[in-house]
């Protein structure tokens, strides 16, 4: 044990040192090194080429407190050649019991122990690579838009962690310390035609410490992945012109399927696949031929008590890649212009949601130059005329130019067109469009975050007020959060392809928050806020209130990112038309015309997420519309590491309206159960039930990436309705096989 000890203070009061004599030098700026000299990526650091390079260091505690100590030390070493740049990360360790939740691509890493390299080779501060590993060499890496604002006033998803990046790292655990070789090829970047210089940062998770570390500082209000505050890394020679990679992927899929509705089967062999073809220095063309995503992992089923639509992630890989060029428009939580998910999804004759057939697509994404984004995106779907649905052309042109700091001014057109003359379709269905301008405010330290909008849709026949417009604006410091939205959705307005939640109306929501960050104790911070928002008629009479809602939450996180919120809200909604907020009671629904006053406590608990067996709690009780509300959400987690995660989801909620006169229970449950047998080869399962759709679902995926990007998917299906037994609706069997050439 005291061996243990020594050999760790010794590594460590070198590092200290080299760190000291560093600190003397520009703290932000590094020298990449060329070499002609081979590097085998196998977790050892014994070539020549790294003993003769410099080291930077973690120079600052991110997590829990801002501040330049830290219990162990990170060394990083950079160099390139005419194809490659390498990383060699040194981190130092108290001992080996490191938290490794699976050996899958893309694994979580918030709560697991790794090192994460960001790389902005735009050096626009707004947009960044993401490439990150643990001490066994398993690979996550992401897209990083809109500066990493992630949280900052709903600017949707700017952590992409869908993204796949050709790339190599292996990882090695030695007895103080831990060390990770990267091999990204500049193949895999884009870059502008005459860079010498990238914006550069990198962060390391420590679970033993309970820390986390950056090389450049980060204001603690933001996320360690924020973009605003980076270093630089200048290479010795330039490196060489970006040369893209032209990639075929094809695919075979045989599917056999069972309708025992229908009593019918099928059994098919398709084909397809998709082309990626670089142009210039930063723009791809992606084209697609008959998209299949049986492969796909399926949603997660959630209880909806609410009159509005749950928006459900994109899941499918052709829409993922520069997703945020399309994606980020409008206010999220209010009106959305484009939603990807809207293309190929149809409701059959029933109302059901269904997926339409896709034949093919066309995109045209990435940057012309340094300040200019570009997005052309064509999608054609098929008819069904057994469910009244027509073949649509679906297009989104959009582009972003920067300007100032890292703010944006931002155009965007959307057509839906229905490609031929049908029958059942309505004259005023048979196309949408809409044109909008927006202007993105993010200032050069973060402090002043916005959004400017206005757009105006159009369909056949003529509208009167087809215009919506907003403006968000947040300033954040470290203590305080203040946030003003206004939106306005005129009785016209129309997206098909987006989502809306309500037309016609006016949404003012503010909202403020305060945080204290102890400098002593087990707490991290305490935050306390108060959010607010109206939706209404442009009328200053009563009646005209939509919804008036505001919450009070005080939440407490803890240094081993353990959580506690308690919070109370109000509402009060106005029901249009009639409503069952159960979605079980269709024949005796509320009295719309009215409006219903809501109201609950809610006692929210997330546990140390490093732990092999955490778990997060939510119980809520209060008055739900006429009557009353008790819920409760379990989520309980527990792994074998690194192979075995298994994962237990639980909601519950008990309503007794006066309208029903009785009690209605909804249950879901799902467990879940992922296994990876090794970094190529990942087992899931997934089994829901819910009493609200009486749904009982089985999926079970087994994945085999046998060859960098290419994989191949074993897929089963079961799906039962439950009406007090399990009556089978849906069994298919798919077996995929999808080759990145």
């Amino acid at each position: 044990m005291k061996k243990t000890r020594f050999n760790y203070l010794i590594p460590c009061l070198f590092i200290l040192i080299s760190y000291t004599l560093y600190s003397q030098q520009d703290q932000n700026e590094y020298t990449v090194k060329f070499t002609s000299r081979e590097i085998k990526i196998d977790g050892n650091d014994n070539e020549s080429t790294w003993n003769s390079s410099q080291s930077i260091f973690t120079n600052w505690t991110f997590f829990p407190n801002v501040a330049d100590q830290f219990d162990s030390p990170t060394e990083l070493k950079i160099v390139y050649d005419d194809t490659n740049i390498y990383i060699l990360a040194k981190a130092f360790t108290k001992n080996n019991n490191f938290v490794i939740p699976s050996l899958r691509w893309d694994f979580p890493g918030r709560s697991s122990d790794c090192i994460n390299l960001l790389f902005d080779t735009f050096s626009d501060g707004n947009n960044a690579y993401l490439f990150g590993s643990n001490m066994l060499g398993v690979k996550r890496d992401a897209l990083i838009s809109n500066g990493g604002l992630a949280g900052s006033g709903g600017r949707g998803d700017v952590f992409d962690i869908s993204w796949d990046g050709k790339w190599e790292v292996e990882g090695k655990i030695y007895e103080s310390y831990y060390l990770i070789e990267y091999k990204i090829p500049f193949s895999t970047l884009h870059y502008p035609q005459d860079s010498n210089s990238w914006r550069f940062n990198f962060n390391r998770v420590d679970t033993q410490g309970l820390q986390r570390t950056t090389w450049a500082k980060i204001p603690q209000q933001f996320r360690p992945y924020n973009i605003a505050f980076m270093g630089e890394i200048k290479f010795e020679r330039g490196i060489p012109k970006p040369k893209g990679r032209v990639s075929f992927i094809p695919y075979i899929n045989a599917l056999s399927q069972k309708n025992s509705f229908e009593n019918s089967s099928k059994n098919d062999l398709s084909f397809g696949g998709d082309l990626k073809i670089p142009v210039g220095t930063g723009l791809n063309i992606d084209l697609t031929i008959n998209p299949d995503f049986s492969q796909v992992e399926v949603d997660n089923e959630i209880i909806n008590l609410s009159m509005f639509e749950i928006r459900m992630p994109e899941k499918r890989q052709f829409f993922l890649q520069n997703k945020d060029i399309f994606s980020n428009f409008g206010a999220t939580r209010t009106t959305n212009p484009f939603f990807t998910r809207r293309v190929g999804l149809s409701r059959d004759l029933e109302g059901n949601i269904i997926q339409n057939k896709i034949l093919g697509g066309f995109r045209l994404s990435g940057k012309i130059n340094n300040s200019l984004k570009i997005g052309v995106l064509s999608m054609l779907t098929d008819e069904d005329i057994e469910n009244e649905i027509p073949s649509n052309l679906n297009t989104v042109i959009t582009f972003h130019q920067k300007v100032f700091n890292s703010s944006a001014i931002k155009f965007l057109f959307i057509n839906r067109e229905v490609t031929k003359d049908y029958d059942f379709v309505n004259e005023n269905d048979n196309f949408n469009r809409l044109v909008g301008l927006e202007y993105d405010l993010i200032s050069k330290t973060n402090l002043w975050n916005g959004r400017f909008f206005a757009y105006n849709s159009f369909s056949p026949l003529k509208k009167e007020d087809g215009f919506s417009g907003g403006v968000r604006i947040t300033r954040e410091t470290r203590k305080h959060k203040i946030n003003f939205e206004y939106s306005y959705l005129g009785d016209d307005y129309r997206t098909d392809l987006g989502i809306l939640r309500r037309i016609g109306a006016s949404k003012l929501a503010p909202y403020y928050q305060y945080t204290i960050f102890p400098k002593n104790g087990k707490i991290n911070n305490i935050s306390f806020g108060f959010y607010y928002w109206l939706w209404f008629k442009l009328n200053t009479s009563s009646e005209n209130i939509l919804e008036n809602n505001f919450q009070i939450p005080l939440t407490l996180t803890f240094n081993n990112q353990s959580e506690i919120q308690l919070m109370y809200r109000q509402a009060h909604q106005f029901f249009k038309r009639d409503f069952d907020p159960t979605g079980i009671n269709d024949d005796n629904p509320l009295v719309g015309g009215k409006i219903y006053k809501s109201n609950y406590i809610q006692l929210v608990y997330e546990s140390n997420p490093t732990k092999k067996f955490y778990f997060a709690l939510s119980n809520n009780y209060g008055k739900f519309f006429d009557g009353r509300k008790y819920s409760f959400k379990k989520s309980l987690n527990f792994r074998v590491q690194p192979r075995l995660l298994a994962t237990m989801i639980i909601n519950y909620d008990r309503i007794k309206l006066k309208h029903f006169g009785h009690y209605n229970e909804l249950w879901l449950v799902g467990p879940k159960i992922d296994y990876t047998f090794n970094k190529k080869l990942f087992w899931s399962n997934l089994i829901q039930f819910s009493s609200q759709s009486e749904n009982f679902g089985i999926n079970s995926r087994l994945q085999w990436r046998f060859s960098g990007l290419s994989n191949l998917f074993l897929v089963f299906n079961d799906n039962y309705l439950v009406e007090n037994e399990l009556i089978p609706r849906m069994r298919s069997f798919n077996l995929k096989l999808l080759h990145w050439f």
